[in-house]
């Protein structure tokens, strides 16, 4: 299990999963973010903006084949899964899904409620079964190397 205490997104980046957010509404929406970590911080440098195939209030898939391109270009680009951003019509916390979910993509879970996709709460589950918050630090540098 990966620990991380800090998530960094360059402020376009993060623009870029709001705007995102605002075109899927009112349906969930779903960010993949990229990029590398380092003494338990999360450094965000690339964002992928799938299709929520699910076109749901309440939950997001993507097309598996869409999930297979972007998880290869994050491989080839000698990057990681860091994050994955997504939006509820509830208030911003992992939902018995995501945690389901969360198992098996362990990474940085960011949500923000459909409602205010810019205020968006990190976590990252433990071992045991609990959340940790994770910070979320966003910084006007578009390069973090």
């Amino acid at each position: 299990m990966i620990d991380i205490d800090s998530i960094v997104i360059p402020e376009k980046l993060f623009e870029k999963m709001v705007k995102h957010a605002k075109n899927t509404a009112p349906y969930e929406s779903v960010s993949i973010i990229a990029g590398t970590i380092k003494d338990k911080q999360a450094l965000a440098e690339k964002v992928f903006t799938p299709e929520n195939i699910d076109k749901s209030t309440v939950s997001f898939t993507v097309d598996p084949l869409i999930l297979l391109e972007i998880y290869t270009k994050i491989d080839e680009s000698d990057m990681e899964v860091v994050g994955i951003f997504h939006t509820h019509p509830a208030p911003p916390f992992p939902s018995g899904t995501d945690k389901r979910f969360m198992e098996v993509n362990p990474s940085v879970w960011l949500i923000s409620s459909t409602s205010e996709p810019t205020k968006p709460k990190g976590y990252l589950l433990r071992e045991n079964g609990k959340l940790k918050n994770v910070e979320i630090i966003f910084t006007d540098k578009t390069t973090l190397k």
